[in-house]
């Protein structure tokens, strides 16, 4: 028997659904209908943090209990109306991406059992001039606490060295402090920026934070990961959903949650984001205003 399909409109896209009862999440019961409306109503938000920039893909064709991948180039069969882009790469040579310019695509893509979005620092046209700074603190064991506290000395820091910072849950075990800054630097002269920043914190607590990339060397330190800079290097998208039990989300947040005991890297999921935005809108709507150039 044919799997039942739907046609839908998103804009101007006509796009045909399968599969929508299909359990994307078993234990939660969470289908690839209910994913697929997650992000055709979380669009508004999402796309002005993803418009332009290459989409990595971490796909779940048998839902989270089953193989998943990576897909970086467009499929063949993706529809001609979805916008593209071709980047270099020091290893993969060059690789057609996606890009997430109208809900259309999100809608697709979710079809197409993508869970979570990952994206780079930098957007088209000039992928070669990052136009964020990214700090993702990883920690090394279920202490959540280290990971806040690492957040919340590094914001002076950014602070400091003139940038506005802003901080997001992972949607799966840490926080990812970010801060907009100017297109000007290229890939390498961000990562070495991030990399002093890094490393001042680590500085300041060792025994808590390191930039070790070894794990065994790590022990129970969080890992401050500087390396996301890097070209074509990603990071969960704000909204995604990760492929994990309870289905969290990278949720951006306000500063002051950080100081909510019960926050943790998950506390935000498909089931709660979509009445949280309504009531409270996105903390991070007006983050390119706040971009800044690197010091010197």
């Amino acid at each position: 028997m044919a799997a039942a399909t739907t046609t839908i409109e998103v804009g101007e896209r006509s796009i045909v659904l399968t599969s929508q009862s299909k359990k994307m999440f078993p234990d939660d019961g969470i289908t690839k209908g209910e994913l697929v409306d997650y992000y055709l109503e979380v669009a508004p938000w999402m796309l002005p943090h993803v418009a332009g920039r290459p989409l990595t893909l971490q796909c779940y064709p048998a839902g989270i209990g089953g193989h998943k991948f990576y897909q970086k180039n467009t499929g063949e069969h993706f529809p001609e109306w979805m916008a593209r882009t071709t980047m270099l790469s020091k290893d993969e040579g060059e690789t057609t991406y996606a890009l997430a310019d109208e809900a259309a695509t999100l809608v697709y893509l979710a079809n197409q059992n993508c869970i979570t979005f990952h994206v780079c620092s930098a957007r088209v046209p000039r992928l070669d001039r990052p136009d964020l700074l990214i700090l993702d603190l990883d920690p090394s064991d279920s202490d959540f606490e280290k990971v806040r506290q690492g957040a919340q000395a590094l914001r002076p820091m950014l602070t400091e060295a003139g940038l506005v910072p802003y901080v997001k849950t992972s949607g799966s075990r840490g926080l990812h402090v970010v801060a907009p800054i100017v297109p000007g630097d290229d890939h390498d002269a961000v990562r070495h920026f991030a990399r002093n920043i890094a490393e001042r914190l680590c500085r300041l607590e060792p025994e808590l934070f390191t930039v070790e990339m070894s794990k065994k060397r790590r022990g129970t330190r969080v890992f401050v990961d500087y390396l996301r800079n890097g070209m074509a290097q990603t990071v969960a998208a704000p909204y995604t959903v990760r492929g994990l039990p309870g289905a969290p989300v990278a949720t951006p947040l306000r500063w002051e949650e950080l100081e909510d005991p019960a926050l943790h890297a998950r506390s935000h999921t498909l089931r709660t984001v979509r009445d949280r935005l309504a009531r409270h809108g996105d903390p991070w709507q007006h983050m390119q205003r706040d971009a800044r150039p690197l010091a010197d």
